[in-house]
């Protein structure tokens, strides 16, 4: 059984490494629980102060904000200990984020744009920093059995998170939500820097920056750049249209994040699902191969269905749903899976370029298009075309993969 294998495994481990199982685990459920806190109060501020045409906008520029964050990240990764980094991004963020809150409360409507910006960034950071740590600690065959457990405990945070969000809006303020969200990334900080281990951003001396280890892989790393792209192309295209409707159905920013609230929960919830019955399974009884060829159709039966249902509210919100919670579960597993036939170096330099550059890039890249073309016939299109492109991409990506094991 995968649960007896993962409990058989653990206790294998070398304290050290057992150790940044569990600090990963304990860091995922406090940023995944906090995070609907801060994602619901700020997008409901900003949706009412802007509406979700500037989303797109707002995109964009988190992506020129990501790619400033990454140089100066690219710069010090090895000069400062993970922990100590992880902790510096926490202390900015919670500064960031509070003068920006205090700015809004005081009438400066700029600062909800960025305060929307800003938690588009910081989540990335925070997020990969922890996985990144815990790749160093463990093989590809505990990969395979640790991601679902530890997705889980990522996604029952944010379940959970999404509940407290929905519950908290009947008797506190938007201001109060979001602090006690800004509370828990903090506490997070603060367990990532005591309990890590004080270990080296790179579990080892390395002179080159991530994007140098690439160069043997590049063709490798670029088809799983590709297929990222395409995901998040789709992803982003619905989420645009559910803004469009979800902006015109609800009008104050307290209805605005109580049904965000449970939409990410909801999306969590289903994360949590696929995580506990689906990924542990699937890994262990089909080829990587056809679990990554199943996204896509999965996808377009989530958009196909979506279509017979109408183009209400609730079936956009529910194709967003599904595609966001396989996005995070069954789809963010088996791409960790496609870096472990690499070397140390390279495996790390390729989740920079693909989680941390690639993710947002083509969050960028389609929020650029979506300033100029929002008509619905031509998102529709566009997410048929990305669907299939993805499928055929997979057919490279996989030969690239056989050839690097």
């Amino acid at each position: 059984m995968p649960k007896l294998e993962f409990f058989s495994q653990l206790r294998e481990l070398k304290s050290d490494d057992k150790r940044s199982v569990w600090v990963c685990a304990a860091v995922m459920f406090l940023l995944l629980f906090s995070y609907p806190l801060i994602r619901s109060t700020t997008t409901a501020v900003f949706l009412d102060a802007y509406g979700a045409e500037k989303s797109p906008h707002a995109w964009l520029l988190s992506i020129l904000i990501l790619a400033l964050g990454i140089s100066i990240y690219n710069f010090f990764q090895q000069k400062l200990k993970i922990n100590r980094l992880y902790l510096i991004t926490v202390l900015f963020s919670t500064v960031c984020f509070t003068v920006l809150n205090f700015a809004f409360s005081n009438g400066q409507t700029w600062a909800a744009y960025f305060l929307y910006v800003w938690k588009e960034v910081y989540i990335v950071l925070l997020v990969h920093m922890s996985l990144g740590f815990l790749n160093a600690s463990i093989n590809l065959s505990l990969a395979k059995i640790i991601y679902g457990p530890l997705g889980a405990v990522g996604s029952l945070g944010g379940v959970l998170g999404g509940l407290l969000t929905s519950s908290l809006t009947k008797s506190y303020s938007i201001e109060a939500i979001f602090y006690l969200g800004l509370l828990f990334v903090f506490l997070s900080g603060l367990l990532f820097f005591f309990l890590s281990g004080n270990k080296g951003f790179l579990s080892e001396k390395n002179n080159q920056r991530p994007l140098q280890s690439l160069t043997k892989i590049k063709k490798y790393v670029v088809l799983i750049a590709a297929i990222v792209m395409l995901s998040q192309f789709c992803i982003n295209l619905m989420n645009f249209k559910f803004n469009l409707l979800f902006t015109e159905l609800f009008t104050d920013p307290l209805s605005k994040t109580n049904f965000l609230g449970k939409l990410y929960s909801a999306i969590n919830g289903l994360s949590l699902v696929v995580q506990l019955l689906v990924i542990p399974i699937a890994f262990k009884f089909f080829k990587l191969l056809t679990v990554h060829r199943s996204m896509p159709l999965l996808y377009l039966l989530g958009l196909v269905f979506s279509f017979f249902l109408g183009t209400g509210i609730l079936p956009v919100a529910g194709c967003f749903l599904f595609m966001k919670g396989l996005d995070y579960s069954l789809f963010a597993a088996a791409k960790e899976l496609l870096y472990f036939p690499l070397e140390k170096g390279q495996k790390y330099g390729a989740k920079y370029l693909v989680d941390m550059i690639t993710y947002r890039f083509s969050k960028g890249l389609i929020s650029f298009f979506l300033i100029f073309m929002q008509a619905p016939q031509v998102i529709n299109f566009l997410l048929m075309t990305f669907l299939l492109l993805w499928f055929i991409l997979l057919i490279p990506l996989f030969k690239a993969y056989r050839e690097s094991e």
